[in-house]
């Protein structure tokens, strides 16, 4: 019986970790960001269409590779950021779960850095890419 209870209990605090996760790193995910990257970069591709008949079939082939390995950094972005998240979330939730741990303010100031960072390298690759303008030599 106490066994059955005891894997009860920890099969409990696992969901209520994957829970806490959830809320913390995906429920208010940054899908404004993600949109708005989405948008501007359906809007790059719509342009260099617009521009293919201008283009040599190398020009255009080298600038839908670099707008496609864009597109690729930055889901890989989100996976960092996520994976940090996720990694932060775990050390706060166990700060929460243990009570010795509680008062150490330090405890998880690694975590927190490395998703820090995640969250900066997203904000600076969008701020890189907002730059980005397709352009003819006259």
């Amino acid at each position: 019986m106490s066994a059955c209870s005891s894997q009860a209990n920890v099969s409990e605090i696992a969901q209520q970790k994957t829970q806490y996760i959830q809320d913390e790193c995906y429920e208010n995910e940054e899908s404004a960001l993600n949109d708005a990257f989405k948008t501007f970069m359906t809007d790059r591709q719509e342009e260099l269409g617009g521009l293919r008949a201008t283009l040599s079939d190398e020009n255009y082939e080298q600038l839908d590779f670099a707008l496609k390995h864009f597109v690729t950094y930055w889901d890989q972005l989100q996976t960092e950021r996520n994976l940090a998240c996720e990694q932060h979330a775990t050390c706060e939730f166990i700060q929460i779960k243990t009570p010795s741990l509680q008062t150490n303010s330090e405890f998880c100031d690694g975590t927190g850095f490395e998703y820090s960072v995640s969250r900066a390298k997203i904000i600076n690759f969008f701020s890189d890419i907002e730059r980005l303008e397709l352009q003819q030599n006259p």
